[in-house]
């Protein structure tokens, strides 16, 4: 961590880089798409204003603040106002949707509002505050995951006495994510669960959570708040992956606000002193370790990227149908601002060891999830047992091998024409030669024998497929981690074909260089810069192929690597071992 990358230098130069899409009407407008968007104009505000208040030479942005706040105010005031845009179309670059997303401006409103002080009475602001009706602006209501967000502003609303709201309406409106239910709080878990159970909107409905209780939040619900948000914790520490990133899991993994959550998150949470004196040491290697990776995105003479890439936003590499720099990026610098804001950056970062030397550590959750991750040192897996074939595969879906490094396997990649997501693993074919193949991980699966530890640092899982010809067949999957590496075993009982392991990987993620392949008797080994990752199968293969060019994942451009082997056989052992 060199010094020209703290915490507060890099809010800076990721708040001037979208300087020059401030209009004079106070709205942040998309670079790509020439309007403003759901989060822009209120968290870039929020930015503003922390920077105002930690810089010498502040006085700009606190004008460029109050600017935004006041149009912020005018737009979440007014739910008859056209909602900015929220949903964009890849192919032609245009905006798709309107949704009413004012439910997510309410803290970074009431934060900036506080944040300036004495400069916002000359704008009416506190009397502009009291006069917004919450219930008609606001869409969405508990358990939804945008009504925590509206609650932790109406908190900061009531504490500055601009609100009529009671606590005993915000406590009946907090008793709602503790009710059973499809939404809402699982206490075992520590996890906010919603459709398709995302550990990117668990993370965030906890991030606002736990930064209500950091704003002074002292209801009825405070203790057993205290104690799911505990939970929580561990779980997102869990997680976290050793670059780090956020475990893939359904939508929204690989976005840069996914990051400086787990820094606003783990920052509140050492602040307020959850869990055991264990438990706040690792939240604070946790938030560095994903700024390590937070800082990386800022693309040269760029935008600063909403994704954990550096492709060009016309690209759209990694994005989703709601992403766009005009707001996703905003929001990733608004959660950074509020880390900073109550003092991450003020000490001294732990150096790469202490980052990078984590002890064994395993998850493995059954339902609704049946996600695992495992950690030992500077390496890391994320494991999928019945992934949702919307966003990722079943099998080994993420690995990572220590902070300040670029070339990691993490998230299922895709052909640009559609096709099967793909993750690092086993896949069948009928014969020899350029057979067709079913990738395994692609194809739906029901856990059979759940997710569970295996060893000392491993996981396994045993599952039945559907799809294809291999309907109501039985997949076991074994991954373990070591000092050397990664070791694993797939196997389908009774195949009586061919085996081949394919690895999707990044080729490009828009910095200067580009993924070296070199296909090696025993497997492969991909280079970028000095790090280098092999790839290593037992058995004879009869051909390896690089297709370098038309896949991708959150993180960049994608290549596939097919390595088919020679015998047949029921059993794929494979592994993977990395440089220092």
């Amino acid at each position: 961590m060199t010094n020209q990358s703290t915490p507060l230098s890099i809010l800076r130069v990721g708040v001037d880089s979208l300087s020059g899409q401030l209009h004079q009407n106070g709205t942040l407008h998309d670079p790509v798409f020439g309007a403003p968007t759901q989060y822009g104009s209120a968290y870039y505000a929020w930015c503003c204003a922390v920077l105002a208040g930690r810089l010498e030479d502040g006085e700009g942005y606190r004008d460029r603040a109050a600017g935004l706040l006041s149009e912020a105010i005018d737009h979440t005031a007014d739910p008859e106002r056209q909602p900015y845009a929220s949903g964009f179309d890849r192919q032609t670059l245009s905006i798709t949707d309107r949704l009413n997303h004012r439910d997510f401006t309410w803290p970074p409103i009431l934060k900036t509002y506080l944040a300036l002080g004495e400069r916002t009475e000359r704008g009416g602001f506190r009397r502009r505050l009291a006069e917004v009706d919450v219930e008609a602006s606001f869409l969405s209501r508990p358990p939804s995951n945008w009504a925590s967000v509206w609650l932790s502003g109406e908190w900061l609303r009531m504490a500055a006495g601009l609100s009529s709201t009671s606590s005993d309406e915000l406590d009946a409106w907090i008793d709602v994510f503790f009710e059973d239910g499809d939404a809402g709080f699982d206490l075992d878990l520590g996890m906010y669960l919603e459709r398709g159970n995302p550990n990117a909107y668990d993370l965030f409905t906890r991030a606002h959570f736990t930064d209500l209780l950091l704003q002074g939040y002292a209801g009825r619900n405070r203790d057993r708040l205290e104690n799911f948000l505990t939970t929580g914790l561990r779980r997102s520490l869990n997680l976290q992956l050793s670059d780090g990133s956020l475990a893939s899991g359904y939508r929204s993994a690989g976005q840069t606000w996914v990051l400086s959550a787990q820094i606003a998150l783990f920052t509140g949470s050492r602040t307020l002193r959850l869990g055991s004196s264990a438990d706040q040491e690792g939240a604070w290697l946790g938030a560095w370790r994903a700024f390590g990776s937070l800082a990386r995105w800022q693309r040269p003479d760029g935008y600063f990227s909403p994704v954990q890439n550096l492709l060009p936003p016309e690209l759209r590499v990694g994005y989703e149908a709601y992403t766009a720099d005009g707001h996703y990026s905003p929001l990733a610098l608004g959660f950074l601002a509020s880390a900073v804001y109550a003092g991450f950056g003020d000490d001294d970062p732990p150096s790469s060891v202490e980052l990078d030397g984590r002890p064994a550590v395993r998850l493995a959750e059954g339902a609704p999830t049946h996600r695992g991750a495992v950690h030992l040192g500077r390496l890391s897996i994320g494991v999928h047992a019945e992934a949702d074939d919307s966003y990722d595969a079943t099998g080994l879906v993420d690995i990572t091998f220590g902070s300040g490094r670029q070339l990691h396997f993490v998230s299922a990649a895709r052909h640009l024409s559609g096709g099967p997501w793909l993750v690092p693993g086993l896949a069948l074919r009928d014969g020899l030669g350029a057979q067709p193949v079913i990738a395994v991980g692609a194809l739906r699966h029901n856990v059979s024998s759940r997710l569970a530890r295996s060893g000392t640092a491993g996981l396994q899982f045993e599952t039945t497929m559907s799809g294809s010809d291999l309907a109501a067949r039985r997949y076991r999957w074994q991954g373990s981690v070591g000092d050397s590496g990664v070791k694993l075993v797939e196997t389908v009982p009774g195949w009586p074909g061919w085996l081949t392991l394919l690895v999707p990987y990044l080729r490009d993620l828009g910095s200067a260089a580009t993924t070296v392949v070199s296909l090696l008797d025993s497997g492969v080994r991909f280079a970028l810069g000095d790090e280098w990752v092999e790839f290593a199968v037992e058995g004879e293969i009869e051909r390896g192929i690089d297709l370098p060019y038309g896949y991708e994942n959150r993180r960049g451009l994608c290549g596939l690597v097919r390595l088919d082997l020679t015998e047949p056989g029921e059993t794929l052992r494979w592994s993977v071992v990395s440089s220092d």
